[in-house]
């Protein structure tokens, strides 16, 4: 088949959006489809156009077999909703412009998020007769409502909500990313026979237990330390307030660091926090290159992480639990829903409510403290991986359902 990629991100951007998509685009290449990938000039998450692509209007380039067409966007580095709004809608124009002048593949898959992104390549389809599959990670334009951008009666929200219920019902098929996700767009699009959940998987060989992290120490002067750690992108829907007041409850373990991986729209509330001096036992790496967060997971010895209370945010499924599961890295997390019901099916790891930042340092006290209960939930969360979390498997699912939009 021929397959068209509508996306905000791909690489060399780095983080888990682009991250999987590209590892998609490419599966599917190596399995013989002509893949052309429709996305943005590369600018996550900086928020600014990087390197050789700045000042461009259009790069068209090759990727391992795959036609990449970047379009201009209005970048920002605000982490205000208003900004990061506009900046979306200016890849959403200029994408539809260039998809018009596209030869016209046999079926889409278009990301549902950013929304824009995602009302954008649904036109565009409808509009040159191009059956599409959705794929949803995250639920727009309910995260709106989330972060209090508005209410439910807002005539905006009331507005995308319809827009974005019709692309839904218009898809040939949809991928939702956790069962929760499945259910809510199940409704909205009042079609449950097309959606499918389908996890992103992980790359069981670059991400596993036999790695050497003493590189990535070294590099960044962590010494023996024991590593507590948040790798990833530092979103809304983290807490990390509770988070930083769990590693304050253990500054008292001199022998204990606890270490934040990433840069996001939270940098502000982390540098406004670190900046009191009450918490002196973090350490904060904005930016490590993916090709090497496989080695961070090897330095660390147990991964934590918080999500605010919000409904929307017990369904959320994020990679670092894929990465961490299969590094072998055991888990604590403050938070309840889809994560937590993995935790204790697999016995991955531990976890406590919504906001408990003295449950959650307890959580990770226990990890260090057992190394028994340590080692099994490490090999707990790699055999889970193994069973459930192969992207080969996502893969298989998403050419399936790709070649049923093809055949319609």
């Amino acid at each position: 088949m021929h397959i068209l990629f509508i996306t905000a991100h791909f690489e060399p951007e780095q983080g888990a959006a682009p991250v999987i998509i590209t590892r998609l685009a490419r599966a599917l290449r190596q399995r013989g489809h002509n893949i052309t990938v429709l996305t943005a000039l590369p600018n996550y998450p900086q928020g600014q156009v990087c390197g050789s692509y700045r000042g461009r209007w259009q790069v068209t380039e090759d990727v391992d077999g795959v036609r990449v067409i970047r379009t201009w966007l209005w970048a920002t580095p605000s982490p205000k909703i208003s900004r990061k709004l506009v900046s979306q809608v200016s890849f959403a124009l200029t994408a539809a412009l260039r998809g018009l002048r596209l030869p016209r593949p046999d079926a889409a898959l278009v990301e549902a998020q950013p929304m824009f992104t995602h009302l954008a390549g649904a036109a565009l389809c409808r509009l040159r007769g191009i059956p599409y599959v959705l794929d949803v990670h995250d639920l727009w334009p309910d995260h709106l409502l989330t972060v209090g951008a508005m209410t439910a009666q807002h005539p905006v929200y009331c507005a995308f909500r319809a827009l974005t219920n019709a692309s839904l019902r218009g898809a040939a098929g949809i991928i939702c990313l956790t069962p929760y996700l499945t259910e809510q767009v199940a409704v909205y699009a009042r079609d449950a026979s097309k959606v499918q959940t389908v996890l992103s998987g992980i790359d069981l060989n670059r991400f596993r237990p036999d790695l050497d992290g003493s590189a990535f120490r070294a590099k960044y002067g962590l010494g023996t330390d024991r590593l507590v750690s948040y790798i990833g992108t530092l979103g809304t829907a983290y807490d990390v307030h509770t988070m930083l007041d769990a590693a304050r409850r253990l500054a008292h373990r001199r022998d204990v660091t606890f270490l934040i991986v990433g840069t996001g729209t939270q940098k502000q509330a982390v540098a406004e926090r670190l900046s009191r001096g009450d918490i002196t036992n973090v350490r904060w790496i904005e930016w490590v290159d993916y090709v090497d967060i496989p080695t961070v997971w090897a330095s660390i010895d147990v991964a934590f992480w918080a999500l605010h209370n919000y409904p929307l945010h017990r369904g959320a499924l994020g990679t670092k639990l894929f990465e961490a599961f299969a590094s072998g890295v055991p888990v604590a997390v403050a938070l309840e829903g889809v994560v937590s019901h993995i935790l204790q099916v697999s016995g991955g790891g531990l976890y406590v409510p919504f906001g408990d930042a003295a449950g959650l340092a307890a959580a990770v006290a226990r990890l260090l403290d057992d190394a028994e209960l340590r080692a099994r939930c490490a090999r707990a969360g790699r055999a889970y991986a193994e069973a459930h979390l192969d992207y080969e498997r996502s893969a298989d699912a998403y050419e399936a359902m790709l070649m049923r939009a093809a055949e319609r």
